[in-house]
């Protein structure tokens, strides 16, 4: 059975449906992406698996229960731990204080040394500025702090949208290092929300195509990136033989 099913969930805003009938689903162990287009729905998923949005119709089953609507805290007691775009660390706090409080909820505490030492070690800089406010903190080191307080929750499943935003090439590649590093070392579950469409294919094992609140096109992330649409919309390849077929009807995306 996968670690997490979406079944037909519709999400409003407002009066605007904003979800129309997604589903999906995420093995245990793996990691998963959902592509598309700014507004495309992306966030809300993550936010409505995570709690923070209720849907109007369908099922999240996590392990076999449906957690729709049980909130946020709930959704961190029974593993699931989201890292937000924009990093929304607490600027005031220390990095330290930033970190213990992704260990808020937990109740072996005694376990909690040992999980931060783990966390710094994936996190150098974060090391170095330990004592530091969160706020005086580069973007990348924020987006370390931001992920490394989410680990503290001891996550079975992670979600992360858009942990590149903002950040240089150099930096962009050592997050997505540390990303690999979380699932085959700690055998992580992650689903990934994120704008560099071809790094994102690389580092997940299957994808999710999002179009105004739909998947229209589901598949391995390998047989994606032989997708010829794929390639034309989301990673910059120009193709003769595709150039007349524009399914989604829009220009490319992302470099």
């Amino acid at each position: 059975m996968p670690l997490l099913q979406l079944k037909n969930i519709e999400c409003y805003y407002g009066p605007v449906l904003a979800i129309k009938g997604v589903s999906l689903s995420v093995e245990e162990g793996s990691v998963a992406t959902i592509l598309g287009a700014n507004g495309a729905g992306k966030s809300t998923i993550l936010k409505t698996i995570s709690g923070f949005i209720e849907p109007e119709k369908g099922e999240i089953r996590y392990k076999e229960e449906n957690i729709a609507g049980l909130g946020p805290q709930q959704a961190v007691k029974r593993g699931i731990c989201h890292v937000p775009e924009g990093r929304e660390v607490f600027d005031e706090l220390t990095v330290a204080e930033n970190l213990r409080m992704g260990a808020y909820l937990r109740k072996d505490r005694h376990n909690v040394p040992a999980d931060l030492e783990r966390v710094l070690g994936y996190f150098g800089p974060l090391r170095e500025r330990y004592r530091q406010r969160a706020g005086w903190l580069s973007g990348g080191e924020q987006q370390m702090l931001a992920i490394g307080r989410a680990l503290l929750s001891r996550p079975r499943l992670l979600t992360m949208d858009e942990p590149s935003l903002g950040l240089s090439p150099m930096l962009v590649k050592e997050i997505f290092k540390i990303i690999r590093r979380i699932n085959t070392e700690e055998g992580t579950t992650i689903l990934l929300v994120e704008q560099n469409a071809r790094l994102a294919l690389q580092t997940a094992s299957y994808g999710y195509i999002l179009e105004v609140g739909r998947v229209v096109l589901d598949n391995t992330t390998r047989e994606l990136m032989e997708n010829q649409d794929v390639q034309e919309f989301y990673l910059g390849v120009q193709q003769e033989s595709i150039r007349g077929k524009k399914r989604w009807k829009r220009k490319k995306l992302w470099r």
